[in-house]
C-alpha cells in the first residue's frame, strides 16, 4: 500500500501512537488496511502522494507503473468528455485519478459524479482522501461527514476523519470521539499494523 511522501515520525504522535497509524488514511475504500474482519470492499485503491501522475512506462511514487491505468484515463477522459452525463465514467475517472496519485483532478471527476446524483458513502469517502491529500483538511472532514450522514457505521469514513482529526486538525478529543464511533461498530477494529484502536483511543484520552 502507498504512503504519503511525507512520514510521520513518532514525536508527532500523542502518546506514543505508532507511526503506522497514519498509513490507514490513505488507503482508499477497497484496500484500506484498518482491519475490518469480513467488512465488504468499496472503491479506490492507494492514496495519493503527489498531484502530477508518472509519465507512460515509468514508476509512480509509490514504485508501481501506472501505464495502464494512465492509458485507461486518457479513454475515460475522451468518454466523459463525449457523454458528460454518465455518472459511472466520472466515478471511474475519479477513481483511477485516485490511483494515479492526482489528486486535484480526481476531486473534479468525483464531483461531477455527485452533481449528476447520489453516490455511494465509499465515493464521499475517496473524495474525502483526496481533498486532504490535496492539502484541504477541514474540506476532507465535511466530505467524510457527507458519507457519515448516509452510513453512520461506514468503517473507513469514520477511521480517515479520525486521522485527519489527529493530525492534521490537532484536534485530539474529535479524533477520540470519532474513533469510539468506529469502535462501536467494530470494538475489535485495529490500525494498519495491526494494533487495537481501542488502546490508540485510550491513550489519546490520556493526553
Amino acid at each position: 500500500m502507498a504512503e504519503k511522501a511525507r512520514t510521520f515520525s513518532k514525536g508527532e504522535f500523542i502518546g506514543g501512537i505508532v507511526a503506522a497509524l497514519a498509513v490507514g488514511f490513505f488507503i482508499g475504500s477497497m484496500f484500506m488496511e484498518l482491519r475490518l474482519g469480513s467488512q465488504p470492499a468499496g472503491q479506490a485503491s492507494q492514496a495519493a502522494a503527489s498531484a502530477a501522475a508518472p509519465a507512460s512506462g515509468q514508476a509512480g511514487a509509490d514504485g508501481h507503473d501506472h501505464s495502464a491505468e494512465l492509458a485507461h484515463i486518457a479513454e475515460l477522459e475522451i468518454a466523459t468528455a463525449q457523454k458528460p452525463g454518465d455518472q459511472a465514467q466520472w466515478i471511474e475517472l475519479g477513481n483511477l485519478y485516485f490511483d494515479t496519485h492526482q489528486a486535484k483532478k480526481s476531486i473534479a471527476a468525483y464531483e461531477k459524479a455527485v452533481a449528476l446524483g447520489t453516490v455511494s458513502p465509499d465515493v464521499w469517502t475517496d473524495l474525502g482522501i483526496m481533498h486532504r491529500e490535496a492539502g484541504e483538511a477541514q474540506k476532507a472532514v465535511e466530505t467524510f461527514d457527507t458519507a457519515l450522514k448516509l452510513d453512520p457505521r461506514h468503517q473507513n469514513a469514520l477511521y480517515n476523519k479520525g486521522v485527519v482529526q489527529l493530525h492534521d486538525l490537532k484536534d485530539l478529543a474529535g479524533a477520540a470521539a470519532t474513533w469510539e464511533k468506529l469502535l462501536a461498530v467494530n470494538p475489535a477494529a485495529k490500525n494498519p499494523e495491526g494494533r487495537s484502536m481501542r488502546a490508540l483511543v485510550d491513550e489519546l484520552k490520556k493526553g
